[in-house]
């Protein structure tokens, strides 16, 4: 399945799309990028096997994104990787407790030897399924498929997923 494919029928369809608090939820995440993850997890827990390495955040709705943004907190306003499933922020678990002081420079090297995207240590746990220069590309490429759902379906097409793109979206993709 393509990311598009995946925003589409999987994103656009839940529950959590347009939610304003931050989800963890790794079925949010496009099914290849959760296999690195999971991949990266494994390799990390070679070295410290007394140590877990979860999410604090996978998919992050526009609405959130913009509060981030608002905040400071982000340098993107809307459309971040995370909107699309293919971001997620890495949290250790050590001694059933979730906190940010494992072995930060493992994790990030893991990251980058198994193809994922990380970020300045201003965002030291973030990792992402595509580089800084693919991210626009991929926002076009879901924009297009976003309106040509629109158009197939007798809808405005904008490009704007609103409530009747999503009601058709969970009508036509079964959710």
């Amino acid at each position: 399945m393509s990311t598009t494919d995946f925003y589409l029928q999987t994103l656009v369809t839940s529950t959590k799309y347009n939610s304003q608090t931050p989800v963890d939820d790794q079925a949010l995440l496009y099914p290849d990028f959760l296999a690195r993850l999971k991949s990266c997890v494994s390799q990390y827990r070679q070295t410290y096997p007394d140590q877990d390495i979860t999410f604090t955040e996978t998919y992050r709705s526009n609405t959130l994104q913009e509060q981030y943004f608002n905040n400071g907190a982000s340098k993107i306003k809307t459309n971040g990787m995370h909107h699309y499933g293919i971001a997620a922020d890495s949290i250790f678990i050590i001694n059933g407790k979730r906190t940010y002081k494992g072995d930060i420079n493992l994790i990030r090297s893991i990251y980058k030897q198994n193809g994922l995207t990380i970020l300045g240590m201003w965002d030291a746990l973030h990792a992402q399924y595509i580089t800084i220069a693919q991210q626009q590309p991929l926002r076009n490429a879901v924009k297009a498929a976003i309106k040509k759902f629109q158009k197939d379906n007798d809808l405005v097409p904008d490009g704007i997923v609103g409530k009747k793109t999503i009601a058709m979206a969970r009508k036509v993709f079964g959710q």
